[in-house]
């Protein structure tokens, strides 16, 4: 069997790739070494960070693949709901920068509302008193990311005609060819998605790039009381340093100067906290960030402990019962948030290297495909 595009890995930027191909007339066939992709894709919180990008290219790629979320979330019956986001600040150098960014969203096109206190705990049960103040955007959008690649893989199938090969791990990706355990297909183009398929298959150039890997730690609880609910993602003052959304703040010298001297800790694991209710009830806590190959902390259990410390500072939750814990990796590549590179003729590598698959996804395959059934691809880091 021969395909016009052929897809190793099947989370949710293989699934994007799929979904763009389809709709540009290919032939698409997924290759899915999985009974369903376990990766980076539902090892997050099923964010849709629009509230996290800076104005210009990165908001603008974030909004183009939120058209394509609710898109596709509305045709394979997959619940998106819009959150929000609330950033809480228990220092004077947190409020200053929410306070700037506040002052900055009509002319930076962002919708940001600036909170008192007393502002805080209106607009979300169980945040502590300590709360200063923050800031709340309606532009977080909620997924459920261990249901959706199901859910998505089996309307691309019924409806965009779309073959998925489960369970079939790729030996060999290049020239046309397609290779697993149980046989061999012919591709047109090769489209290699996600990090760990890369450096399998393409081990020399994936070296060559300088991109590592990112290991982070997080949480679940069990479900919390039926009438309680966490309407928006909460975040904390650490979040803060690390999105690009603030990074153009003159007030974020002074907020990094404060984290250096009063949260070395949190610092030394990449630290910084958010916590997102599931349909369930149970809330999604973390994470913690470890960069390099093999980046294993000397105590993991220290780790989770510091997440539920820093967790504690912003938000009480009225059960603390910790019901799973687990190990997330994604590509990094410091500095930039997207590899996109031609390995071998006729094959082209993908990966989001900042963590953000979810939120950039969609865009990124749209040009990836656009690529290659418009103008030949060319090789290239972006």
């Amino acid at each position: 069997m021969t395909y016009d595009l052929a897809i190793v890995g099947g989370g949710i930027l293989g699934l994007a790739h799929a979904w763009h191909g389809a709709r540009a007339g290919l032939r698409v066939a997924v290759f899915e070494r999985g009974t369903v992709a376990s990766g980076a894709s539902v090892r997050n919180f099923g964010m849709l960070a629009i509230v996290a990008q800076r104005p210009g290219p990165e908001l603008d790629s974030a909004l183009n693949s939120l058209d394509a979320w609710r898109e596709v979330a509305a045709g394979a019956g997959l619940a998106i709901r819009q959150a929000g986001c609330l950033f809480v600040a228990r220092q004077p150098e947190e409020m200053a920068v929410l306070a700037e960014c506040a002052a900055g969203t009509k002319v930076n096109g962002q919708d940001f509302t600036l909170l008192d206190g007393a502002g805080v705990h209106d607009r979300t049960p169980g945040i502590t008193d300590a709360a200063l103040g923050g800031l709340y955007s309606p532009d977080a959008w909620k997924v459920d990311q261990r249901g959706a690649l199901a859910a998505i893989a089996a309307w691309l199938a019924r409806e965009h005609g779309v073959t998925f090969h489960f369970g079939a791990e790729v030996s060999e990706a290049a020239d046309g060819r397609i290779v697993t355990a149980s046989g061999e297909w012919r591709a047109d183009h090769i489209v290699i998605c996600g990090g760990d398929e890369f450096a399998r298959l393409h081990p020399e150039a994936w070296k060559a790039s300088g991109v590592t890997t990112c290991r982070l730690q997080m949480l679940r609880t069990v479900p919390q009381p039926a009438e309680w609910r966490l309407d928006p993602f909460v975040l904390g003052g650490l979040s803060l340093t690390r999105y690009t959304a603030f990074a153009d703040c003159d007030s974020l010298p002074a907020l990094k100067e404060y984290q250096t001297a009063h949260q070395a800790d949190a610092l030394a694991h990449g630290i910084h906290i958010i916590a997102a209710q599931e349909t369930d009830g149970s809330v999604t806590l973390g994470d913690s960030h470890h960069y390099g190959a093999g980046a294993v902390p000397d105590d993991p259990a220290k780790v989770d402990d510091l997440i539920l410390s820093a967790l504690n500072r912003v938000v009480s939750l009225p059960d603390r019962q910790i019901a799973d814990r687990w190990v997330g990796n994604y590509a990094h590549l410091s500095g930039q948030s997207l590899l996109r590179l031609v390995p071998a003729s006729g094959v082209t590598a993908v990966t989001v290297t900042n963590g953000q698959g979810m939120t950039h996804g969609f865009q990124v395959a749209e040009r990836t495909i656009q690529e290659l059934t418009g103008a030949q691809a060319q090789s290239c880091v972006s």
